[in-house]
């Protein structure tokens, strides 16, 4: 189970970020999936606090980058753990989308 928490979510209009926790697997990607479905800008997703991540959240980040990036804007994952960057690297993905991370994880 994932926990979603949002962040903040800019009145303008130009980003939105949840911060997730827990397990982000296949119970629980319609769910973030539905969070963000009326976004417009920019998406940031910390991710310091995720302990599992399996094949349908990184599909999700796909997923999620490209309806970025159709509409001009950037989605960026924030502070991975090491659980998820070691299946970015794996996947190829860290290659392809944006990471950024702010000092929260080691």
């Amino acid at each position: 189970m994932v926990e979603i928490a949002t962040m903040s979510d800019r009145a303008s209009g130009d980003s939105s970020r949840l911060q997730l926790s827990g397990e982000l697997d296949v119970a629980v990607v319609p769910q973030v999936r539905a969070q963000l479905v009326d976004a417009n800008g920019d998406i940031e997703l910390d991710c310091g606090g995720l302990t599992f991540i399996d094949a349908s959240g990184l599909n999700l980040f796909v997923e999620l980058d490209h309806a970025c990036q159709s509409r001009g804007a950037r989605l960026t994952l924030v502070d991975p753990t090491p659980c998820v960057t070691r299946l970015l690297d794996l996947s190829g993905l860290a290659a392809i989308l944006h990471v950024r991370h702010e000092g929260s994880v080691a």
